[in-house]
């Protein structure tokens, strides 16, 4: 049971997310939002393997989505969350570390934004927590050993009902990268995230109520970089252990805590013996109270010198730096929502809505406590969603929310269109229009209990438009967004906030084609984007391929063996500074055009899987250059990661 506990549920947190996810161009991988309904996303279905198990959100429980088995997508061997999207994240070259886009993608803003969410994608929200509607126990097992004996990702999910209506669910992860050998000085991470519900179903049916608990704990080791790279000197050699960092101290947690109550009370929706169903109403409350810590701090040596040289207006204290702040959140949502399901043939089909009309209110109450003042902010915000789905091969959903106390006057809407033309293929398109205030790091900065900047920035207005459309017969997607941003936010090479009034824009271009001769496989996504002016750093051509052979031996073995290629051109990448936590402009490292070759084989048999992936191949013929993604924040040479996963439902 122990081991059990040790190895379950890594995946459904990571490969079995729920299709979707930010991606506007996504195949169906990666996370998405609970109060959306996914867009359909050409034929994905043609992968889904499903058993009986649907999941669905307390935010909206009344849109299921089959769960899929997925056999084995690209996605299964793909253990760092980083690349288990379409178009791939970036981090510190180790597993755990601090992520950003390197696709240039919308942030969504509501309300009062701390500012600090680089480790958002590893992050577990109680809202967020899927609920099953299952007849047997659902239990998910994996674990993934790293390239030393004490690196490692494990994890728990499980899902059974309960009598009288009560279903339980869990979702738990551990990180480990703790070694010392393959990686570089100061730069262990362990990333703990848990989130447990139940959900109560009242006997006729009216009444559905919610309740889950999330935490997550980040400890980060911040070296701030690698200042010289590792030589054949010493007795450590070319070993990542033997490079000289730029900080020997520094540290980073972040711990957050958060509690939801979400409760319903349904009016009509009633099935009659045909299987159609009538209008359903229904009244919805939500309670959250959320309390999150941030802390960083770094015990000042001399051989800290060349990062503060950089950096001279966090120097501030000779003894050393720290920063402290507290996030405390109460939430109360009130919303009244009017939908309609499709006809279900069975209890085996996902119940679908045909539309969703929803407007609320919600009040959030925020207390900050920092290093020399503490701050009271209301935000009250009216929400409102709209979504269509007459049929497959048409799906439209609106949402939005605009601030009317503190921050008044911020908002958000987003438009999702869906359009199936059978052979003839498919188009989405995405409208993001919003307006918004500074964060409170870009507004203000403590550290060490001194203000090192108070900016009275003006709000950031931003429009996004993507489109894309997608040819079966091809195999072939072909998209294009552009994003138009006034009064943007950045942080300088100096590390210190700064707002252009220069309109900027980015154009991008993403191409997709899949080539398939037999057993093999050929999967390419190309990237064009540029940005009009130079605050915002992007790679302008970026492209990711996988190269695969698969099949059945034995006629029940199912395998798949290939190599997954990524580069992107040489540019001047963003830095991570771990005293701000934010990525920030530089001009002293340019990163070069590097191919990363990965090569891997995974197999299924039942419910059982299993994957060995050789990370980095490209280090073992490209000699003592490093890849990087992060200016001064290389990934380390090639290693060898082995994963399994079983799942049970019984």
């Amino acid at each position: 049971m122990g081991l059990m506990c040790c190895l379950l549920g890594w995946q459904m947190s990571m490969a079995q997310r729920p299709p979707g996810g930010s991606d506007p161009f996504s195949r169906g991988s990666g996370s998405q939002s609970s109060s959306e309904i996914p867009l359909e996303q050409g034929d994905a279905s043609e992968f889904i393997d499903t058993f009986g198990v649907f999941y669905f959100y307390a935010d909206n429980p009344s849109q299921e989505f089959a769960f899929s088995d997925s056999l084995l997508t690209n996605e299964y061997h793909q253990y760092d969350l980083v690349r288990r999207r379409d178009l791939e994240y970036m981090h510190l070259g180790t597993l755990g570390s601090a992520t950003t886009r390197q696709i240039y993608e919308p942030e969504e803003h509501r309300g009062l934004d701390i500012g600090l969410h680089q480790y958002d994608l590893y992050f577990k929200k109680a809202v967020d927590l899927p609920y099953y509607r299952l007849e047997k126990p659902y239990t998910n097992l994996n674990y993934v050993q790293g390239s030393e004996q004490a690196d490692g990702d494990l994890g728990i999910q499980f899902s059974r009902n309960f009598a009288n209506g009560l279903n339980f669910s869990i979702d738990y992860n551990r990180l480990s990268q703790i070694g010392r050998t393959d990686q570089y000085p100061n730069q262990n991470r362990r990333n703990t995230n848990v989130a447990t519900g139940m959900w109560y179903h009242g006997k006729k049916g009216k009444y559905d109520a919610f309740f889950s608990y999330a935490a997550n704990t980040f400890q980060q080791e911040d070296n701030g970089g690698v200042r010289v790279e590792p030589s054949e000197q010493g007795d450590l050699g070319t070993s990542p252990a033997s490079s000289i960092v730029f900080l020997d101290d520094g540290e980073t947690r972040h711990a957050h805590r958060e509690i939801s109550f979400t409760h319903y009370y349904k009016f009509g929706g009633k099935t009659d013996t045909l299987g159609q169903t009538s209008r359903a109403f229904t009244l919805n409350h939500q309670f959250i109270r959320s309390n999150s810590t941030y802390k960083f701090h770094d015990l000042y040596s001399e051989l800290d010198s060349n990062f503060y040289q950089w950096f001279p207006d966090f120097l501030i204290d000779q003894r050393g730096l720290r920063f402290y702040l507290r996030h405390q959140v109460l939430t109360n949502s009130f919303r009244i929502s009017t939908y309609k399901l499709d006809r279900t043939k069975s209890e085996n089909e996902a119940r679908r809505q045909r539309d969703l009309f929803e407007v609320g209110l919600t009040h959030q109450y925020h207390q900050l406590t920092q290093e020399i003042q503490d701050s009271i902010i209301n935000d009250l915000m009216l929400t409102g969603k709209w979504h269509f789905s007459p049929g497959k091969r048409l799906q439209l959903q609106t949402s939005g929310h605009l601030n009317l106390w503190n921050n008044a006057g911020d908002y958000r809407v987003k438009g999702k269109l869906f359009l199936d033309f059978k052979k003839g293929g498919s188009f989405n398109a995405t409208f993001i229009n919003q307006l918004y205030s500074p964060d409170v790091l870009q507004a203000t900065y403590f550290l060490s209990q001194r203000k090192i900047w108070d900016n009275n920035f003006d709000r950031t207005l931003e429009t996004s438009i993507t489109a894309s459309y997608r040819l079966p017969l091809l195999d072939m997607e072909v998209g294009g967004s552009y994003h138009l941003l006034n009064n943007y936010i950045y942080f300088d090479a100096l590390g210190l906030a700064q707002q252009t009034g220069v309109p900027i824009s980015i154009t991008q271009l993403i191409i997709r084609k899949d080539f398939r001769v037999g057993a093999f496989h050929l999967d390419n996504t190309f990237v064009l984007q540029k940005a009009s002016e130079s605050t915002i750093r992007i790679p302008g051509i970026y492209g990711k391929h996988s190269l695969y052979y698969t099949g059945y031996w034995f006629k029940v073995l199912q395998v798949r063996l290939g190599l997954d290629l990524r580069y992107n051109d040489a540019y001047f990448a963003n830095y991570y500074n771990p005293v701000t936590g934010r990525f920030q402009l530089q001009d002293s490292q340019k990163i070069d055009f590097y191919p990363q070759l990965d090569a891997y084989f995974s197999m299924r048999i039942g419910k059982f899987r299993a994957f060995a992936k050789y990370d980095n191949l490209t280090s073992t013929f490209k000699g003592s250059n490093l890849f990087y993604q992060t200016a001064y924040y290389p990934y380390p040479d090639g290693s060898l990661r082995i994963g399994i996963n079983w799942r049970l439902v019984n």
